[in-house]
């Protein structure tokens, strides 16, 4: 009786132990990168410091005066002041979300990124190395720069492709497609891309293409 009762114990303490041994990690705990410099940074609710780890669903903020450059994967990104991002896992790389101020995202050769901001996806064109800065203007204005490798802008099912070393300004409109009168006005939402060019005495803007997005019919 005693040895059965032992025997009926061990039993009871090895079924116990399976699941505690056989549950696989949660996705969400495995890290996705971690703080490489900070300073007045937070991390979630907590003030940053170089090594922090950071895992997929955190958000990033700096203060007006403060920078944070993370490593997500074998890829960067670095927070300018004034910045607020939301960072999830790729399968190769990250996808951030902006909310306000400036990223300077990077990929390596064979790894990619995502940034979104304002219903616009900006990713880049290959898996080569690319470099790119975006910056939240408001909620109807991007400003977005190729710094290294061509980056692609997909928004209301049109793609815009900038190339390596230009700037652009990404404008959203909202505009009515019925004329004035009694019934209510349906209204669309287009975007226009304004080239930003160098000259020698401040920054001259000029239009460089207009977008329709589809439900905007052309004339």
């Amino acid at each position: 009786m005693l040895i059965k009762t032992l025997l009926l114990a061990v039993l009871s303490f090895t079924i116990l132990e399976i699941p505690a041994t056989g549950v696989p990690a949660n996705p969400a705990s495995i890290p996705l990168g971690s703080v490489l410099d900070a300073e007045r940074a937070q991390l979630g609710a907590d003030i940053t410091f170089g090594g922090a780890t950071i895992y997929d669903g955190d958000r990033l903020e700096t203060q007006e005066d403060g920078i944070l450059r993370v490593r997500l994967g074998k890829s960067q990104m670095d927070l300018q002041p004034s910045t607020t991002v939301e960072v999830h896992r790729l399968p190769n790389g990250y996808v951030a979300s902006l909310f306000r101020g400036t990223v300077i995202a990077s990929s390596p050769e064979g790894q990619t990124f995502e940034l979104l901001a304002n219903g616009a996806r900006i990713r880049p064109v290959s898996t080569q190395e690319t470099v790119a800065q975006v910056t939240w203007v408001n909620s109807n204005e991007l400003r977005l720069t190729s710094k290294l490798g061509s980056i692609q802008v997909l928004y209301e099912g049109h793609i815009k492709t900038i190339d390596a070393g230009s700037s652009v300004r990404m404008e959203i409109q909202t505009e009515a497609s019925d004329p004035p009168g009694p019934t209510p006005q349906r209204s669309h939402k287009g975007v226009k891309y304004f080239l930003i060019v160098a000259a020698p005495v401040g920054t001259a803007i000029g239009i460089w293409r207009a977008l329709e997005s589809p439900s905007c019919p052309q004339p």
